[in-house]
């Protein structure tokens, strides 16, 4: 039994080596694809609003996103799985411009966010 065993290895073994070698590559032109930049529209979430303040006025509900990432991850990446989110914690009454950067982002491993438009929300904060 081992005798066989060694011969089915052995057999032509320059060839399975080859055949190695070329799935190897072709795993590393395909997994080292260049990142590919998509847009989305996604939720801006206000977090943490304290309970005597209220926001006056229009409160922004959607933001455009330029992220970059695998072409496959970002393929199969929704809207509604990513989010902006503005923390509003420690906010006092008042007019207030929050700037929106990446850490505002939940994204997925691997993808970054590449620009936030508009990457300022204005809101105004009013006692309840």
């Amino acid at each position: 039994m081992g005798g066989w065993l060694k011969q089915l290895v052995l057999h032509n073994w320059w060839l399975k080596l080859v055949s190695l070698g070329l799935a190897y590559v072709l795993w590393v032109v395909v997994t080292q694809a260049p990142p590919v930049e998509v847009g989305l529209t996604v939720p801006l979430e206000l977090r943490n609003l304290p309970a005597n303040l209220q926001v006056a006025g229009e409160i922004p509900t959607r933001v455009h996103l330029h992220v970059r990432g695998p072409e496959g991850q970002l393929r199969m990446l929704e809207p509604e799985e990513v989010a902006v989110a503005l923390d509003l914690s420690g906010a006092a009454a008042g007019n207030h411009s929050f700037r929106l950067q990446a850490a505002n982002v939940e994204l997925p491993p691997g993808v970054e966010v590449v620009r936030i438009i508009p990457d300022q929300v204005q809101l105004e904060l009013v006692p309840r």
